[in-house]
């Protein structure tokens, strides 16, 4: 189902569609692998992230979640579909990955308690998956969940879509600006890349980058 940027929506209708698509086998966004620019940050950029623990909201199958998790960083996969959560945790069972690195749990971002903030967030394919009313709840919520000096790395996705499609989503285009618009107020923005790899076709469409928290 689609929606126009003008079209009212609650939360929880809006929750529906991601339901709807893992109970259907939908899930057309899940490219079956770790993020290009997510590796090429980590792996060939050494990217410094700070230990403790992390969160991956919308994880899906988890391929970045388990990717992120080391001894130093435990890993949150959170996705609103309890048939994400335990295809991820099969998938990470199968891999040999130990549940005390990276644990995948059925939760709504907006809604779970934090007992103890987060050091490190990965968002890829959630902010666009959002209902654009939702957007300024996305980043107040970031606020409240991560740690001072915690890093949000943001895989900025659509940056591009046909002209017809451009008022419709989900995923909804996006710009960098709107991501200013909503973090700016309590983050940093400390590394962008526009030239990041990306899967094949996604080239152009995608731009990495990095938030402090303040």
């Amino acid at each position: 189902m689609s929606y126009k940027r003008t079209t009212p929506v609650t939360p929880d209708e809006y929750n529906k569609i991601w339901h709807n698509c893992w109970n259907e086998g939908r899930t057309m966004w899940d490219k079956g692998d770790i993020s290009p620019a997510l590796r090429e940050l980590i792996e060939e950029k050494k990217w410094s992230l700070p230990s403790g623990e992390g969160i991956v909201p919308g994880c899906g199958r988890g391929y970045d979640a388990m990717f992120l998790a080391s001894s130093d960083l435990h890993i949150v996969g959170a996705d609103i579909s309890q048939i994400a959560v335990d295809t991820a945790n099969k998938l990470r069972d199968e891999k040999g990955i130990s549940s005390s690195l990276v644990d995948f749990r059925a939760m709504d971002f907006f809604n779970f308690e934090v007992t103890n903030k987060y050091q490190v967030a990965y968002d890829y394919t959630f902010f666009c998956a959002l209902h654009p009313s939702m957007r300024k709840s996305w980043g107040d919520r970031y606020a409240e969940i991560m740690a001072p000096d915690g890093h949000l790395i943001a895989l900025m996705y659509p940056l591009w879509k046909d002209e017809k499609d451009r008022d419709i989503g989900p995923p909804f285009l996006l710009t960098e600006d709107d991501y200013h618009q909503v973090l700016d107020d309590n983050f940093e923005l400390i590394h962008i890349d526009p030239k990041c790899k990306t899967h094949d076709t996604r080239v152009g469409h995608e731009i990495i980058t990095v938030w402090r928290r303040k």
